[in-house]
């Protein structure tokens, strides 16, 4: 079921562009978030180091990131195929980025949201969620068509939060829903209303929301060093089920992709 995540979580964040490549998924979208930009080594043959099929292999994927003007970045699981490959990609200089948790919460027995604020919660991606998310951000205007364009073709069931203290949104997120699991992304909460409970009280809203359109699970991944939002998913239930890391290599220059 884990690796099952790992593809949900390739549906529930879309790319805007995926090659395939002998079994490792190649994603890009303009380089907006790793999740979006990275070889995700899922599948494929379970090459021994030194075979030089492998060495191309790593080396295609360069191409095509360099290419398209980005840092060679790989998503490493405990599903990554070959199993041997994150050593030989710091063997060849990659370097570990983001030690990160996916966790897993039933959405049984959830704790009812406090009422206290209004939440907002709509199907489709609104320019009011949007401004809201970059104001929370500070997000780039190119991100955030990037942003805007990734998530406006999704044909899966979205949920968008926004939790408005005084009329004004301090906290916002989005889940996404495929094969009865929702994926929770862009959990942001303004700075200056951090550690007062209005987190929790739109993620409750978002998963019992995403438990009335028919999902029983949840999902989501948090960086290590965010001890912050741990500890907030510590609390709502979440239980961490395996752990990844980016590996990163600087672009290549002058190489294209044919």
């Amino acid at each position: 079921m884990h690796k099952r995540i790992e593809e949900i979580s390739l549906n529930t964040w879309p790319a805007e562009q995926s090659l395939l490549l002998e079994g490792w998924v190649l994603r890009t979208a303009a380089g907006y978030t790793k999740r979006a930009n990275s070889v995700n080594p899922l599948y494929g043959p379970d090459y021994e180091a030194a075979e030089p099929e492998l060495s191309r292999k790593i080396s295609t994927a360069e191409q095509y990131y360099s290419a398209a003007g980005l840092d060679t970045v790989f998503k490493m699981t405990p599903f990554t195929q070959p199993a041997g490959l994150d050593g030989i990609l710091a063997g060849q200089g990659y370097i570990i980025a983001e030690p990160s948790s996916v966790r897993l919460r039933g959405l049984d027995n959830l704790p009812r949201p406090s009422g206290k604020h209004e939440l907002m919660i709509t199907n489709k991606l609104t320019e009011e969620w949007l401004e809201a998310f970059a104001e929370l951000t500070r997000l780039k205007p190119e991100n955030r068509n990037t942003l805007r364009r990734m998530l406006a073709a999704s044909c899966l069931r979205q949920g968008y939060a926004l939790l408005l203290k005084e009329g004004v949104p301090v906290t916002c997120g989005l889940g996404v829903i495929e094969s009865g699991m929702v994926g929770l992304y862009d959990i942001v909460t303004s700075q200056a209303h951090r550690r007062q409970g209005l987190a929790q009280e739109m993620l409750l809203g978002l998963l019992h929301w995403a438990g009335e359109q028919g999902a029983d699970t949840a999902f989501l991944q948090v960086v290590q060093a965010n001890s912050g939002a741990s500890a907030l998913y510590d609390k709502l239930g979440f239980k961490e089920i395996y752990t990844y890391w980016y590996r990163i290599k600087a672009r290549l220059q002058d190489v294209s992709f044919k």
